[in-house]
């Protein structure tokens, strides 16, 4: 069965874009555009999911209460942003963390090495 991937991000076309990507690469995915769309699908009966994609600068819950929740249920997480705060909060919770724009490689890269340690962050992974 293939990595099940929650896509969580605000911005359709980035978050469309990066299902692509994942799907293309034999992901299963599921896209959540908020943080209260994240709890609810990992609240749900639904496949489990095997890791985050999270886009650390979103309106509404922050992603750092997002991403404590996801360490909460020990999932692992990649976080996605290029905003300077967001790279200080994940280097300080060794989080792995994509600097956008990023290649599709390196996503592909991330999501791998996050699923196969199993392990919530991953920043060195």
């Amino acid at each position: 069965m293939a990595p099940h991937i929650l896509v969580v991000d605000d911005d359709g076309d980035v978050r469309d874009v990066i299902i692509e990507i994942l799907l293309d690469h034999g992901f299963a995915t599921t896209a959540a555009s908020s943080g209260g769309a994240m709890r609810e699908i990992l609240a749900a009966d639904g496949p489990p999911v095997n890791a985050i994609v999270l886009d650390a600068l979103m309106p509404g819950e922050a992603s750092s209460d997002l991403a404590v929740f996801a360490e909460f249920l020990r999932l692992p997480l990649v976080m996605i942003s290029g905003s300077h705060e967001c790279m200080a909060f994940a280097a300080d919770h060794n989080l792995q963390l994509l600097h956008k724009p990023f290649r599709a490689a390196e996503l592909i890269e991330a999501i791998e090495s996050a699923v196969a340690s199993g392990q919530f962050g991953q920043r060195d992974a």
